[in-house]
This record gives C-alpha cells, sequence and structure tokens, in this order.
C-alpha cells in the first residue's frame, strides 16, 4: 500500500509549526508496526512538501492515520494547507520509492484537504 502526500504551506508564520509537527509525525512512523519505508521530498523556498509512504498492508496504514500526533498533524494541516494540498494511495509489488510514479499519481489525487483543489 503506498501513499503520497503534497503539502503546500500556505503561509510563511506557518512553516514553523509545521516542521516541528513533521518531526513529530516523523518520530511516530519510526516506531509503528507495518510501516515497509517512507520518503519527504522538500522544496523549502516555495514551502512545498511531498512524502511517501509504503505500508505492508491497509491495516497498517489505518492504525497509523488515527494515531497521534498524526492524527493533530491531519486537523492542524487544514489550517496550514495551500492550494492544491491533496494525497493519493495505491497498490504497489515492488514497495520501493519512485518519486516519478509519486508525482504522477499526486496529479489525480483520491483526497483534497478542504476546499484547497487546483
Amino acid at each position: 500500500m503506498c501513499v503520497a502526500t503534497f503539502l503546500p504551506v500556505r503561509r510563511w508564520r506557518d512553516l514553523i509549526p509545521f516542521l516541528a509537527m513533521s518531526r513529530r509525525v516523523e518520530e511516530q512512523l519510526k516506531h509503528t508496526p507495518g510501516l515497509v519505508r517512507y520518503g519527504l521530498k522538500t522544496n523549502f523556498l516555495r514551502r512545498r512538501f511531498w512524502t511517501f509512504s509504503v505500508w505492508r498492508d491497509r491495516g497498517a496504514m489505518a492504525r497509523f492515520v488515527p494515531a497521534e500526533p498524526h492524527a493533530t498533524a491531519v486537523g492542524r494541516f487544514k489550517e496550514w494547507a495551500g492550494p492544491g494540498a491533496d494525497f493519493a494511495e495505491w497498490q504497489s509489488r515492488d514497495g520501493s520509492i519512485n518519486w516519478t510514479e509519486t508525482l504522477n499519481r499526486l496529479k489525480t489525487p483520491t483526497f483534497y484537504y478542504g476546499a484547497s483543489e487546483t
């Protein structure tokens, strides 16, 4: 199970709290059963961030999503999100992190955060 997110931060003032929360979620990921691997791509000057995670199965991912601090991060990101914030999920047999495929998948996302569709 692969999940990718595009996380544009709307305002500079939100960047520090976003980065602090991101560190907390990364720590959570390191200790989450069922996570195969994850990656982060950034364009700091444009306040754009992409994540990619590979899960053993949908159940492992489903247990992670509502757990803290990820649950709080999702709620806060609705405040911080710039236009186009979204995520995509798909099945993959090899479980590798492929940024080209990830960026293509995000062109037709599974979900948009709030009304930030573009």
